[in-house]
């Protein structure tokens, strides 16, 4: 994974966007803090990662490592479904959309 944009020394936390197939087998497309997106083999992150994950990713002495943080990952799903949930409350009588 060195070929791969080098996180700083306090690590970085990728967003896992989409899982895709590709002619080269799996792929998966992550977002970095800063927005930029690229991809990596499947094969090259943890096992059992899905959409939305967050991962936790830090280079040291072997290399760029990575690893899933579930308790962010729930975190994060659970803030974006409040919000969501909160939007379709909203009694919007009127029959005009808001945007």
């Amino acid at each position: 994974m060195k070929e791969v944009a080098h996180p700083g020394p306090q690590g970085e936390r990728w967003t896992v966007d989409a899982v895709e197939d590709s002619p080269l087998g799996p792929v998966v497309r992550l977002e970095r803090e800063d927005g930029r997106t690229f991809t990596l083999p499947l094969h090259a992150l943890p096992e059992g990662l899905r959409e939305g994950d967050i991962l936790a990713v830090q280079e040291g002495p072997d290399g760029v490592s990575t690893r899933l943080l579930p308790e962010e990952t729930e975190a994060r799903r659970a803030a974006a479904q409040a919000r969501l949930d909160a939007l379709n409350s909203q009694d919007l009588d009127d029959g005009e959309i808001t945007l």
